[in-house]
């Protein structure tokens, strides 16, 4: 009763990929989708919240299908192919035998092997600090997914930020088993900053100057590229005004003897990040009729708030209301709208809860406009 189709559309620049596939959960169906341009990092989803019966799937199914055929898409071979989160075969799962204790600890390790490194972000007083400071690195903050990307002993895993496994390009090779690259997916090139196994061997413990060049020294695929660390303020400095002058994102600051730790601390650490301009992440709380735009909303800790609207670009899908997706902006006034706000994406790994109003970046007075007088 399972079903599955890959759709293809190619326009101009444009060479995208959509697939649908209706199956089967526990006696019930779901409508799951993944898409994007072809062969690059796919984005997920599912359009159906809770599992339903065959009937009603094969209509949400055959609906998905529908419109995209009448968007331009089409069957077809030769597009990359989708590797999906896989989950274990069944004499994967633990023995009986072992203890319930014993599995949680196991299942926490598991975990704590494919969560990353998370940084917090520096604001613009604290920038020369970082720059200054020659027990700090630099590298290019890019702007792509977080991720970690594995080899056991018989197959690569890709997992998100969050530890959940996610599909991959599958021109991403990593030869040696036991090998996980921390960094992040951008099209069909995974950016590698940092090594935490390879062969077998566990670096975690090793300071970060020291997985950096472990990394250097490893042979990846052509898809697998190594972000250049500066060391030294000068070069750390070159590498900021280069990064300025190119439009880039931002800058990050690792500490060079720091060991690999999970996750993200409250605040500071040793892993910092410096963004040159505003994004945030936001709820998608409606739409607007025949438009392609839709309104956001922040949560100010009791409440949520409205941020305006965005419009969506012709080649990107209109996200539905509740999906929490990524903003950039110019500058927000107390009170008011984003302004100049430019959709870039879905964020299928940040939570509701995440988007707080404390991301918001106000535009700062003019040094006469706070005593400004009405005159009529």
């Amino acid at each position: 009763m399972s079903e599955k189709i890959s759709l293809y559309y190619q326009s101009g620049n444009s060479d995208k990929v959509y697939h649908v596939q209706l199956e089967e959960s526990d006696g019930l169906y779901v409508v799951n989708f993944q898409y994007g341009r072809r062969g690059s990092t796919l984005n997920t989803g599912t359009k159906t919240g809770v599992a339903v019966s065959y009937d009603s799937a094969k209509i949400i199914y055959d609906k998905v299908v529908s419109e995209k055929l009448a968007k331009g898409y089409s069957e077809g071979s030769g597009g990359s192919d989708y590797t999906p989160a896989q989950l274990p075969a069944k004499d994967q799962w633990p023995s009986l035998a072992v203890t319930i204790q014993q599995y949680f600890n196991l299942l926490e390790r598991s975990i704590k092997d494919i969560l990353p490194q998370l940084l917090n972000p520096i604001e613009d007083d604290e920038l020369e600090k970082y720059l200054k400071d020659d027990s700090y690195g630099a590298q290019e903050k890019k702007d792509g997914k977080h991720q970690m990307l594995t080899r056991t002993s018989k197959e690569m895993k890709a997992f998100n930020k969050k530890g959940k496994e996610i599909g991959f390009p599958t021109c991403w090779t990593l030869k040696l088993k036991g090998t996980i690259l921390d960094g992040e997916a951008i099209g069909d090139i995974f950016y590698a900053f940092d090594l935490l196994k390879i062969n077998g061997n566990d670096y975690r413990k090793e300071g970060y100057l020291s997985r950096h060049k472990r990394l250097l020294k490893a042979s990846f695929g052509p898809h697998i590229k190594i972000v250049p660390l500066a060391v030294g303020y000068e070069a750390k400095i070159a590498l900021y005004e280069k990064l300025k002058r190119d439009g880039k994102e931002g800058i990050v600051f690792k500490k060079l003897d720091a060991p690999h730790t999970s996750g993200r601390p409250n605040s500071g650490g040793d892993m910092l990040k410096f963004k040159f301009y505003k994004t945030l992440s936001a709820r998608v709380s409606g739409s607007r009729a025949g438009k392609r735009s839709v309104k956001l909303e922040l949560y100010n800790g009791s409440s949520w708030v409205d941020m305006g609207n965005v419009t969506i670009p012709p080649n990107k899908d209109v996200p539905s209301i509740g999906d929490i997706v990524e903003i950039k902006y110019l500058y927000a006034h107390k009170g008011g709208s984003l302004y100049q706000p430019i959709y870039l994406e879905p964020r299928d790994d940040v939570d509701a809860e995440e988007c707080l109003m404390s991301q918001v970046k106000y535009k700062a007075l003019e040094p006469d406009e706070s005593v400004r007088k009405i005159s009529w």
